[in-house]
């Protein structure tokens, strides 16, 4: 494989990465791990990247927290090293099961209180402010059953493809 082959998938997924609303060097670096075999270490990631250390860091702490990348020490050395999933299912199946417990969830534990705050005031302003927040909670369940049903499917997909 040529270098401008890799440099050419590399592009993809940081314009993939972008379409997510990644910046450009978040998503240049998701590239470069995307397609390394191995773990990187912080400064390697500086160098292919361009940008300077103190960049590359702030980036990887955003996508470390995301869950996109996991970070590693070598013993008896200084330096931070990261690698990425490989499988896109399972990243992705990462996120979603990180929206569920996160986003869906704690939602739906705390609207229905917030909901009945709202129903016990009778301003005009608190009646659009209930309709609002009313028409997000069923959003809320109306995505949360879209995303157990896609998180199904990607289990069994997932245990399809490890079965043959």
């Amino acid at each position: 494989m040529s270098e401008s082959t890799k440099t050419d998938f590399i592009e993809l997924i940081a314009e993939n990465s972008k379409v997510n609303g990644l910046d450009e060097l978040t998503s240049k670096i998701i590239g470069i791990l995307f397609i390394e075999p191995k773990e990187l270490a912080l400064g390697e990631l500086a160098n292919r990247t361009g940008y300077s250390l103190s960049a590359v860091c702030t980036a990887m702490k955003f996508i470390e927290r995301a869950g996109i990348v996991k970070k590693s020490k070598k013993p008896k050395s200084r330096k931070v090293y990261f690698y990425m999933e490989k499988d896109m299912l399972a990243l992705t199946l990462q996120i979603m099961r990180r929206k569920y417990e996160n986003i869906i969830l704690p939602s739906k534990q705390k609207l229905p209180k917030i909901i009945e705050q709202y129903k016990q005031k009778s301003t005009k302003e608190s009646v659009e402010e209930l309709r609002i927040v009313e028409t997000y909670y069923n959003e809320v369940l109306f995505f949360e059953q879209i995303l157990k049903e896609s998180i199904e499917r990607f289990e069994q997909y997932d245990v399809n493809k490890n079965n043959g």
